[in-house]
């Protein structure tokens, strides 16, 4: 498998940490995407974390039915995520900023990503990330907007060749104060994914969350040689 087609569901994991299009939404002019931006951008240079119930439906071509998944993420700036899918088939994946672990318990396997060692694999999170927590979002994406009376609409369209290898399109719908509600992805392969968050919160998160050993017997791999 292709380091694409493995990057391709941490896109939607990286989505957490920041639809159909309203009937009377109001586009937003320049001036106030850059000031939505602007926003968005505080809340990660004061190092907000996040964590939510999350609920996943991801439709492919191949599978006449939609996999559904729902757990919960947890997410601390600038490059902290662990997210648990919970269910018939549980993962958990790690990220502490410069290791990669998810984990398959069913499976007692677990794929290892070391990011100092892959700068590909860092540098495209790192794209990722950028569109999300919006920290040089124009360098990536042109981004869209409108206003509803509750929510943003937030559409981000990949202007680099390398992010539109892994994305088509990004639509992120958030509350007034910023608090994530839904996330609509789709792969330039068709793919679509649709998340919905509940139980938001911005609590501090403690740094042990974002360590994770594999149990004992479990097989771990290194794809890509990382």
């Amino acid at each position: 498998m292709t380091a694409h087609l493995r990057l391709g569901p941490i896109v939607v994991l990286l989505i957490t940490v920041c639809l159909a299009t309203a009937l009377h939404a109001a586009p937003l002019s320049q001036d106030e995407i850059n000031d939505l931006v602007k926003r968005l951008e505080t809340v990660y240079q004061n190092r907000t974390s996040l964590q939510a119930n999350f609920r996943e439906e991801r439709h492919m071509a191949i599978l006449k039915e939609p996999v559904v998944n729902q757990g919960k993420i947890w997410f601390t700036p600038p490059d902290k995520i662990r997210r648990e899918i919970a269910g018939n088939s549980p993962s958990t994946t790690v990220i502490d900023g410069k290791k990669m672990t998810i984990y398959y318990p069913n499976l007692k396997t677990a794929e290892q990503y070391d990011l100092e060692k892959r700068p590909i694999i860092r540098q495209s999170l790192e794209a990722l990330t950028a569109g999300l927590n919006f920290q040089r979002v124009a360098d990536y994406y042109s981004i869209e907007g409108t206003k509803e009376d509750k929510s943003y609409v937030i559409t981000l369209s990949p202007k680099t060749a390398a992010i539109r290898r892994l994305v088509k399109s990004l639509t992120l719908t958030m509350q007034m104060d910023l608090t994530p509600e839904k996330v609509d992805f789709e792969s330039p392969r068709g793919e679509k994914v649709f998340i919905s968050y509940s139980d938001v919160k911005r609590d501090p998160v403690a740094d042990s969350v974002y360590e994770f050993n594999p149990p004992a017997g479990t097989n771990i791999t290194n794809p890509f040689g990382s």
